[in-house]
């Protein structure tokens, strides 16, 4: 038996759940006594300290001089989208459009073009304009969400009035807003302010999240987060402060901002899924005989255990992206249908509530807030990535020009928030690229799978601005000069000044014509004046990885 044999035999066996198993592995599941490990980064050539310059006196990011809205903007009131107004707009055309000078995400030089986001946009319009006018012509009122923390409404269309087509959470019925409906959270805010909320998250952006989740799955390319976007709805069922205490006011017309998110049909929650079709050695009464159950109806096999676990992989890369706080089994759902074509199975996962998630610093005090799906099965996430999911992901992560342009929506889509302050954006920033570090890392290693990527250290990828003095003629010298014929007389290697090769039976030109010539040939050329020749300054971006220091949490399993 050889060492790693024996090794390999030392290894614990999964308890319960992956979760249980995890907290007690320190080190990566391959050999033993190799150069990688997953608690520490390489970082030669990542470090640019010496170019880190203070972003707080650059105002570009957007503060309160800068091209960032500080309000909502205003209402189309046809069909609700929040826009933004007129000096949004024309602050944000201001904003300079910097460029990623360096990166430590080491992109490929040989990066193609930007992939396109998912566009669902044309269908979420239709389905909010019909709302409207169930609402405004029909007088179909939203009816409230008896499950959640939060305020929420369904939304439902003209056809049918039972089925709802969206979900709307307000901004000022959040959790831990000021008009929150729900007693618990009125009694853990009264009582209990000690251990209220979640210190890692910004208080009432949970709508602009949602909306941010949306947009982050539409640029990955994962398609699991039902389309969502932030707007206003007027509606009498929305919560009312006056009736607090049960004073007995009429209902009155309000108009709220918040969240809208199409409503997925026929999918079930992962916890009511996994309990009627439970996972091969999720538990040991059904190992030996979960392949006999229901032999026509859905059941695992090979080919939906692989759809599962594609689905799965985008999930936990997308939640790690953006930090969800609160993914447990009651908010990604499951769907099962089977294909006409060719009689197989289908699964779809689809990823709601993501309200409480795009964190401003990595938890630190009380509750480590785990990933639910890390109570799966160890048979299901201790398996390597996929090529599927690296060739997907790899090419985008690495690419600048997508940085630099989903922080160009990210920022609009942010401030559209009339308590948003830009310090603390570019801290949740900052934590949202030092997560996708991570992911690009793990990713890399063909070894590594979703416990290698949650063992990782947390760590920040800062968005540094340095400014620098440059003078356009030493950007062109190069290729002005590569272009430009050299002069008769300027060297004894040039053909034409080699006495020998000059023809004697050709007629001497005049001085004059060589004179001539040579102003010609200085008119068609004024490099000197169309260039200018003062300094110009330019302003660009400079990553800097920084390691997270802070303590561990009190309760890591919480």
């Amino acid at each position: 038996m050889t060492g790693g044999e024996s090794s390999s035999l030392l290894r614990p066996v999964a308890s319960r759940n992956t979760y249980e198993w995890l907290k007690y592995q320190d080190e990566p599941h391959y050999e033993y006594g190799t150069e990688h490990s997953m608690n520490t980064i390489d970082s030669i050539g990542r470090w640019t300290s010496s170019l880190w310059s203070d972003a707080a006196s650059h105002v570009s990011h957007g503060s309160s001089h800068g091209g960032v809205s500080q309000g909502y903007g205003t209402i189309d009131g046809n069909s609700g989208h929040l826009t933004a107004s007129a000096d949004d707009s024309g602050a944000h055309n201001r904003q300079q459009r910097l460029k990623i000078e360096y990166s430590v995400f080491q992109p490929s030089i040989k990066s193609g073009p930007i992939p396109k986001p998912l566009d669902t946009k044309p269908h979420f319009d239709t389905v909010v304009e019909d709302c409207m006018v169930a609402i405004e012509v029909q007088h179909i009122e939203l009816q409230r969400i008896n499950a959640g923390s939060s305020g929420s409404y369904f939304v439902f269309g003209t056809e049918n009035s039972k089925e709802p087509n969206g979900v709307f959470k307000p901004k000022d019925e959040e959790p831990y807003g000021p008009f929150s409906p729900k007693w618990t959270k009125w009694l853990h805010r009264t009582f209990f302010p000690c251990f209220f909320g979640r210190s890692c998250l910004i208080p009432n952006l949970g709508y602009v999240c949602e909306a941010a989740a949306s947009l982050l799955d539409s640029r990955l390319r994962i398609g699991l987060v039902p389309h969502t976007e932030v707007l206003s709805l007027s509606s009498t069922r929305f919560y009312d402060y006056r009736n607090h205490w049960f004073c007995g006011f009429k209902p009155r017309l309000q108009n709220k901002i918040g969240s809208f998110q199409l409503f997925v049909h026929e999918y079930m929650s992962a916890d009511e899924f996994l309990s009627k079709y439970p996972l091969p050695t999720m538990f040991r009464d059904h190992f030996s005989t979960h392949g006999n159950q229901n032999p026509e109806g859905f059941h695992w096999n090979n080919y939906t255990l692989k759809q599962f676990r594609l689905q799965l992989e985008k999930l936990i890369i997308l939640d790690y992206i953006m930090r969800n706080t609160d993914r447990g089994l009651d908010n990604w759902m499951v769907k099962v249908y089977q294909n006409e074509s060719n009689g197989k199975w289908e699964v779809k996962l689809a990823a709601i509530d993501n309200g409480l998630a795009f964190p401003w610093k990595h938890p630190d005090e009380w509750r480590s807030f785990p990933y639910g799906w890390l109570f799966l099965p160890l048979s299901i996430l201790n398996v390597p990535f996929s090529n599927q999911t690296r060739e997907h992901f790899l090419p985008i992560l690495l690419h600048t020009k997508w940085w630099e342009e989903t922080y160009r929506e990210f920022t609009s889509l942010f401030a559209m928030d009339s308590e948003f302050k830009a310090s603390l954006w570019k801290k949740q920033w900052s934590v949202l690229k030092g997560q996708a570090f991570n992911v690009v890392e793990t990713l890399k290693d063909p070894r590594c799978g979703p416990l290698e990527l949650v063992k990782r250290t947390p760590c920040l990828v800062v968005d540094g601005l340095m400014e620098y003095t440059f003078y356009p003629t030493q950007e062109t010298t190069l290729s002005h000069s590569l272009a430009e014929s050299l002069p008769k007389q300027s060297s004894p290697m040039i053909v034409g000044s080699i006495p020998n090769l000059i023809d004697e039976h050709k007629p001497s030109q005049p001085n004059n014509q060589d004179n001539d010539n040579s102003n010609s040939n200085s008119n068609l050329n004024p490099i000197e004046e169309r260039t200018p020749t003062h300094p110009q300054k330019k302003t660009v971006i400079i990553e800097r990885l920084q390691i997270c220091n802070s303590k561990q949490p009190l309760f890591t399993w919480w």
